[in-house]
């Protein structure tokens, strides 16, 4: 006889192992994204392109494999669609990228930051102007 079990939606969310995250964090494009997300709470993929200085179909590749590794999530509003980093990641992982941000690589992430502080300076350049113009 078969007798229907209803477990909550949590408990299939994979768990992201270390070699998953290392991973994931051993391609500097995927490093950078995640540092801005970090950095900026929300951004429209335009603004991620504009962050790292490379083709959209690069950044949205690499933004999809951090979607399924639950390290970010997106909206879409309109034709646009915006991520975030994840809302609650596991303890480590926030450790290891709190780490991150303070290493070798800070500078880059300073180097893209300052390019969406331009991008986004210059007002409604792709996305929706009211998006775009609310500092996050």
């Amino acid at each position: 006889m078969f007798l229907p079990i209803y477990i909550e939606y949590d408990i299939y969310i994979r768990m992201l192992t270390e070699d998953d995250l290392f991973s994931l964090l051993s391609h500097d494009t995927r490093r950078r994204l995640l540092l801005l997300l970090e950095g900026f709470d929300e951004l429209c993929v335009c603004d991620l392109v504009a962050g790292v200085d490379l083709p959209q179909a690069v950044v949205s590749r690499h933004l999809a494999l951090l979607r399924a590794a639950d390290l970010v999530v997106a909206r879409k509003s309109g034709t646009w669609v915006y991520y975030k980093r994840h809302p609650r990641p596991a303890p480590w992982v926030a450790d290891i990228i709190a780490v991150l941000r303070a290493g070798p690589g800070a500078a880059v992430f300073a180097r893209d930051a300052g390019r969406v502080k331009a991008l986004r300076a210059q007002g409604p350049v792709c996305c929706e102007p009211h998006d775009r113009s609310n500092p996050l």
